[in-house]
C-alpha cells in the first residue's frame, strides 16, 4: 500500500488533514460526474468510482485512519437515507399493489441470498457461517443509489412507485435476515447457544421499527400547519434523536 498523499506533504495538523481530505472527496466526486454524465450514467456511479479510486487500495489519497475515524458520517447518512426511504413508503400504494410488491420483495431477497451463498460457499469455498452472513446481507437493496437515480432522472409512474415500496420492504427483510444470520454466526463461533443471544438482535430491530413509527406519528402532529423552515428543523431533530437511539450494535 502506498503512502497517502497527505503524509507525503508532511501535513500534521488534524484540522488541515480533515479539511483537505473532505475537499479531495468533494472534488473527486464532482470531477467524476463530468465523465459519467457523458456516458449517460447516474451520479451515484461517479461517487462510487471516485471513492474506490481515492481509497487506500488504489491512489490512497485519503489516510485510512481518517476514514476509520469518520465512520459516524456513514451512520448519519444512513439515518437520513432510511428516513427518506420511509418517506416514499405509502400504505395507499401498498394496498393498491400489495401482493405484487410482497411477491417481488420475497423473490428478490431469496434469489439474491441463494445466489450469494452458492457463490461464496460452493464456488469460493468460504466458511458456511460466513457465507450465511454474506447471503443475509445480499438480501437488502441499497436505497440511497436507487433514490438518487430516480431523483436525477425525474422518473415517475407505477413502476417507480412499486420500486420504492420494494426497496423499503427489502431493507426490512435484510435487517431481520442479518439479525438472524449474525446470531447464528455468534452461536457457531462461541459454541454456546442461548436463546437471548438469538432473539436480542431481532427484538432490537422490532423495537427500532416501533420507535420509528412513534416518531412518525409525533412528526405528523408537529408538522401540521408548520412553515417549511420549521418542518426542516423538526425533521432534523427527530432524525438525530432516532440516530442516537439504541441499536443492535449497542447490545454486543
Amino acid at each position: 500500500m502506498t503512502t497517502p498523499l497527505i503524509e507525503k506533504l508532511n501535513i500534521t495538523s488534524s484540522v488541515s488533514i480533515v479539511i483537505i481530505s473532505i475537499s479531495l472527496m468533494l472534488f473527486g466526486g464532482f470531477a467524476m460526474t463530468r465523465i459519467t454524465k457523458r456516458l449517460k450514467l447516474p451520479n451515484v456511479t461517479a461517487y462510487i468510482v471516485a471513492g474506490i479510486l481515492m481509497g487506500p487500495y488504489c491512489l490512497n489519497l485519503i489516510p485510512i485512519g481518517l476514514i476509520e475515524r469518520m465512520d459516524f458520517i456513514a451512520d448519519i447518512a444512513l439515518a437520513f437515507t432510511a428516513f427518506s426511504t420511509g418517506e416514499f413508503f405509502r400504505f395507499s400504494t401498498l394496498k393498491k399493489s400489495g401482493v405484487k410488491v410482497l411477491l417481488i420483495t420475497f423473490l428478490e431477497a431469496c434469489l439474491a441470498s441463494i445466489a450469494v451463498f452458492i457463490a461464496t460457499h460452493y464456488v469460493l469455498g468460504l466458511d458456511m457461517v460466513f457465507s450465511v452472513v454474506l447471503a443475509a446481507l445480499a438480501s437488502a437493496t441499497a436505497p440511497a443509489s436507487t433514490m438518487m437515480t430516480i431523483r436525477q432522472t425525474h422518473a415517475k409512474g407505477d413502476f417507480v412507485d412499486t420500486l420504492l415500496q420494494v426497496v423499503a420492504l427489502d431493507d426490512v427483510v435484510g435487517l431481520v435476515a442479518y439479525s438472524i444470520a449474525i446470531s447464528i454466526a455468534l452461536v457457531s463461533m462461541t459454541g454456546n447457544f442461548q436463546a437471548q443471544n438469538v432473539l436480542r438482535p431481532i427484538m432490537m430491530n422490532l423495537f427500532a421499527f416501533a420507535l420509528g413509527g412513534v416518531f412518525g406519528l409525533i412528526l405528523k402532529f408537529l408538522l401540521h400547519k408548520r412553515s417549511t423552515d420549521n418542518r426542516l428543523i423538526y425533521l432534523l431533530r427527530c432524525s438525530c434523536l432516532l440516530y442516537t437511539s439504541p441499536s443492535p450494535r449497542d447490545t454486543r
